[in-house]
């Protein structure tokens, strides 16, 4: 709990010393006080004075010792005080305890401390019901002034208060937050490297395997059966071609480029320039005025133009790709199609669904089927980042 000193308002506490000195000052001056009053009143405001740093300010920690004996002696220099300096007193009273103990304590404290003023009025003063019952009503309006301002301040620091508690639990749950998402990383790359394994092992493995099988057949019958052999030569040399092409395909997926920021159509013309060789003649142009494109648009663009040219190499019998990239207002959009022989109504595999999730955690949307001319027909779109 913070201390009385932060808790108190700066200019509570500026009334409260003006006002001591205001009495001091007024009390040194006066030439018809006698001795033993002014000790009496030079006792009453150092006790004030040393209960002043243990009053507390902040709604629910005040102490109703302490707020009463400070009310008490308040009291007291008001009637000796016979000034209209030492109302100002009361108030910063009547403001502590709106302050420290809300504004129902307050209203009580405030109906009390009128009655009695009013009563010490008549019985000890001597003034009229009239002249009382005015006096009474002013301290009354500068009560409820005084505890209107000390429930606006209990307002604001409630406010204050749960705004720093909705702050902390924001941040603890941007940490949550990116914990799970650091999470989710490390299991989409130990997806990703389980297909990589279960691609290489199907494709890669499967072709060594008869590779292998081949040059035994080969070593084996090298005498006897010569043409056989250089039949198992020859298709070990194309097996082999084609398991190089699988690792390099596997390669290009682990090690894209970087795309430090660069323009869309550099980047996707690069990634087509990685397949020269393997028989698809791929097509990149892009319509629109080009506009830079942030990471993680980038890296979506990327991967769909990538897994768009691995089907087509994989499963389409086709030998060309046409990828086109469109600018348009508030959105992205690319499109990639080949001229195979499409899906056939067969689901899509797992580089496709992995893809559509990325697109959707993108806000953008994923097509994939069979295009109307033949072939299979890939498109992205991506809206513009706010």
């Amino acid at each position: 709990m913070n201390g009385s000193g932060e808790d108190r308002p700066r200019l509570i506490g500026a009334l409260f010393w003006g006002c001591l000195a205001s009495i001091v000052v007024l009390h040194l001056v006066r030439q018809d006080e006698t001795t033993g009053v002014r000790w009496l009143m030079a006792g009453l405001l150092i006790s004030i004075v040393l209960l002043w740093p243990a009053l507390r300010w902040r709604q629910g920690s005040g102490r109703w010792a302490v707020t009463g004996a400070f009310e008490l002696l308040a009291v007291i220099v008001g009637a000796l005080d016979g000034s209209g300096v030492s109302l100002f007193l009361i108030l910063i009273v009547l403001s502590n305890i709106t302050l420290a103990f809300g504004l129902r304590a307050g209203a009580i404290n405030t109906g009390v401390l009128v009655a009695v003023l009013f009563a010490m009025q008549i019985l000890a003063v001597h003034r009229s019901p009239a002249e009382a019952a005015y006096e009474a009503l002013a301290i009354a309006l500068y009560g409820i002034f005084v505890m209107t301002l000390a429930t606006a301040v209990n307002e604001a620091r409630s406010a204050r208060d749960r705004a720093d508690r909705l702050r902390a639990e924001l941040a603890e749950a941007h940490q949550e937050l990116r914990r799970h998402s650091e999470r989710a990383h490390e299991l989409a790359v130990a997806e990703e490297r389980v297909r990589m394994a279960r691609e290489l092992h199907d494709s890669v493995g499967h072709h060594l395997t008869v590779v292998k099988v081949g040059l035994e057949n080969a070593e084996r019958w090298r005498e006897r059966e010569p043409e056989a052999v250089w039949q198992d030569v020859r298709q070990a040399k194309t097996l082999t071609a084609d398991a190089l092409q699988e690792i390099r395909r596997v390669v290009r997926a682990l090690h894209p480029p970087r795309l430090d920021g660069g323009r869309g159509g550099a980047v996707l013309r690069e990634l087509a320039r990685t397949f020269r060789g393997t028989g698809l003649d791929v097509d990149v142009t892009v319509r629109g005025e080009e506009r830079p494109l942030d990471e993680e648009r980038g890296i979506v663009l990327f991967r769909a133009l990538q897994e768009s040219l691995t089907n087509a190499l994989r499963h389409s019998g086709g030998s060309r790709v046409e990828a086109r990239l469109d600018f348009v207002p508030g959105a992205v959009r690319l499109s990639v199609t080949d001229d195979g022989r499409g899906a056939a109504g067969t689901a899509h595999g797992f580089g496709l669904t992995a893809l559509a999730d990325r697109v959707r955690d993108a806000g953008g949307v994923l097509h994939a089927g069979d295009a109307d001319g033949g072939g299979f027909l890939v498109r992205v779109e991506l809206p513009e980042p706010a």
